[in-house]
C-alpha cells in the first residue's frame, strides 16, 4: 500500500452524489426497518473506507455494494443480538422499506409489505436491479451466484410481487 496517496475529493463526491441513496436503501433490507440510522452509518463507513484507499477500485460500484453488503450483514447481526436483550424496549413501528413521493400513485405500504415477504436473497436482487440499477452480472457477481440463477430468481420475486400486490 502506498502511504500519504488516497483517492481524490472529486472521485469520491461524484460517487457519493451518483450512488449514496441508492446504497442507503440496500443497506436498509438488512434491517428489515429496525434501525434505519444504521443502515446510513454502514453506507458513510464504506465512503469513509473507500476514501482511504490508495486507488480507485477497478469496479468501484461493486466494491460500495460489497462494501455496504458485508457492513450491513454484520451490523444488522449486531442490531439483532442487542435487540433479543433489550427487547423489552422494543415496539416501535417498522418504518416503510422507501419512502413515496406525496404524489405517487404507488402503495407504498403494501409494496413495502409485500417486499418483506420476499426472502432475503429476492428481496436483495430486486432492490439491487430497481433501485441500484445493477445490471444482473454485478448482482451475480456480489452474491457470488450465477448471472442465470440471479436472473431466475428476479423473475421468481417479480411473479411473487405481482401475485401478492394483487391480493385485496
Amino acid at each position: 500500500m502506498v502511504t500519504g496517496m488516497s483517492i481524490p475529493t472529486p472521485i469520491i463526491d461524484e460517487t457519493i452524489a451518483a450512488h449514496a441513496d441508492a446504497l442507503v436503501l440496500y443497506a436498509r433490507q438488512f434491517f428489515a426497518g429496525r434501525n434505519l440510522h444504521a443502515a446510513e452509518d454502514v453506507v458513510q463507513d464504506a465512503f469513509h473506507r473507500l476514501s482511504r484507499l490508495p486507488n480507485v477500485p477497478e469496479n468501484l460500484v461493486g466494491w460500495l455494494y460489497t462494501a455496504v453488503r458485508n457492513g450491513a450483514i454484520s451490523a444488522a447481526r449486531s442490531d439483532k443480538r442487542r435487540e433479543r436483550r433489550e427487547y423489552f424496549f422494543a415496539g416501535t413501528p417498522v418504518p416503510p422499506l422507501f419512502q413515496p413521493e406525496t404524489e405517487s400513485p404507488v402503495d407504498a405500504e403494501k409494496i413495502a409489505l409485500c417486499l418483506e415477504k420476499l426472502d432475503r436473497e429476492e428481496r436483495e436482487i430486486v432492490t439491487l436491479h430497481l433501485w441500484s440499477d445493477l445490471p444482473f452480472s454485478e448482482i451475480a457477481t456480489l452474491l457470488g451466484k450465477p448471472k442465470t440463477t440471479v436472473y431466475r430468481r428476479y423473475q421468481e420475486a417479480l411473479e411473487t410481487l405481482r401475485q401478492l400486490i394483487d391480493e385485496p
